[in-house]
């Protein structure tokens, strides 16, 4: 059934898109996640080896300006409350330190910490997947950093709509607060017999001078068990 398609893949896609799923990658198995971008560069390895608890961890490459990038890194636990299946909904409980996705390239540093809760809604029989992130972020003070620790609501709503078999479309909106806010739109292909997905995504600010994600192309690939 193609629904299934879109929900066992769910967990798999090419994170470039900000907002998160109410799944997690399969009992024992790895997945990694891949992409390349004009303001970042990511690889983010994903397993479940502790029932119902996703552990990743992952370095990126964000810009700086002026062509420079400066490295970064990222670990993340996730697990669920409700699983997401066929026609119902999910909602999930993810917790990280590093550098909160919704942020500015200038904000972006390893010791800041986020949460926030994933929730996940299946309608039109599978083929239009609904996800909405609300959650927190914590910067920390330091020399480059905030004059003093910072506190911001993190939100983000985002639509996977299944064209068929093969491709989907995505789009997503997300932001801090209420004066930062940015979006992205693309489309992911699906190799099931292969376990492997590939995204191409454009994204902007929506307010603001500075620049959004621009171009992004993703790859991820989930392994079968482990054990």
């Amino acid at each position: 059934m193609f629904g299934g398609l879109l929900l066992s893949f769910g967990s798999a896609g090419a994170q470039q898109y900000v907002v998160d799923d109410a799944e997690i990658v399969d009992a024992n198995a790895c997945h990694v996640e891949a992409w390349h971008g004009e303001r970042s560069s990511w690889i983010l390895p994903a397993c479940q080896l502790i029932p119902n608890l996703e552990f990743a961890a992952g370095v990126g490459f964000i810009e700086e300006g002026l062509g420079h990038r400066e490295t970064e890194y990222a670990v993340e636990a996730k697990t669920l409350l409700r699983p997401l299946t066929p026609g119902d909904w999910g909602v999930g409980l993810v917790l990280g330190v590093g550098p909160n996705p919704s942020a500015t390239a200038e904000e972006r540093r390893f010791g800041d910490v986020y949460g926030f809760v994933p929730v996940s809604v299946s309608t039109l029989e599978d083929r239009l997947i609904l996800h909405g992130n609300l959650g927190w972020a914590w910067a920390r003070e330091d020399d480059e950093g905030p004059e003093e620790d910072e506190h911001q609501l993190t939100w983000g709503v985002r639509s996977d709509l299944g064209l068929n078999e093969r491709f989907t479309v995505i789009g997503e909106i997300f932001g801090e607060g209420s004066d930062q806010s940015e979006f992205q739109v693309g489309i992911r292909t699906h190799f099931e017999d292969a376990g492997v997905e590939m995204d191409l995504s454009w994204g902007d600010r929506l307010s603001g001078d500075e620049r959004g994600a621009g171009f992004t192309v993703g790859l991820a690939f989930v392994s079968p068990p482990i054990f």
